[in-house]
C-alpha cells in the first residue's frame, strides 16, 4: 500500500468575493430606498377598522390616494383639488395601454374622520376617468 500524500489540487476558478459583496451592498441600498419611498406615499391616517380582505399575495398599489381628515387629497406629498386630481388621473389613463389599465387598482386611504361624501367624490372621479376598480385601505380589527 502506498500512503504518500496527494498533492493539493489548485482550483481552476478562483473564488472572488469582491463582486459578491458589491452585489449584496447594491441590493441593500435598493431595499432601503424602496422602503423609504413606500413610507413617503403613506400619510398618517386614522383608517376605518374593518377585517377586510385577507389576500395571500400583496398587490402593487401603483397609485395611492390619501384622503385626509379635512378632505384634502394627498398623493406623493402633493395636495390636489378635485379638478387637478381628475386631470392627473385622466393623463394616467391615457398613458396606459388597455392591458395595464385593466390591472390598475388604485389604493384609496381615507381617514375615518373624512366625510363619506368626499370618498364618494373621489370614487366618482376615478370611475369617470375609466379606472376599472379600486381598493380601499382599512385597519385590521373590525368585525368580520
Amino acid at each position: 500500500m502506498n500512503f504518500t500524500r496527494q498533492k493539493k489540487r489548485e482550483r481552476l476558478l478562483p473564488l472572488e468575493m469582491a463582486p459578491m459583496i458589491d452585489i449584496v451592498f447594491q441590493l441593500l441600498i435598493f431595499f432601503l430606498a424602496t422602503a423609504q419611498l413606500a413610507e413617503v406615499s403613506r400619510a398618517e391616517l386614522d383608517l376605518p377598522q374593518e377585517a377586510g380582505e385577507l389576500a395571500e399575495v400583496g398587490e402593487e398599489a401603483g397609485l395611492v390616494v390619501n384622503i385626509l381628515a379635512n378632505g384634502d387629497l394627498l398623493i406623493d406629498e402633493n395636495v390636489f383639488n378635485d379638478e387637478q386630481f381628475a386631470v392627473m388621473v385622466e393623463e394616467l389613463v391615457l398613458e396606459l395601454d388597455s392591458e395595464r389599465l385593466a390591472r390598475l387598482r388604485p389604493l384609496i386611504r381615507a381617514d375615518r374622520s373624512a366625510g363619506a361624501g368626499r370618498l364618494n367624490r373621489v370614487l366618482t372621479l376615478l370611475q369617470r376617468s375609466g379606472i376599472p376598480a379600486v381598493r380601499i385601505a382599512t385597519s385590521p380589527g373590525g368585525n368580520s
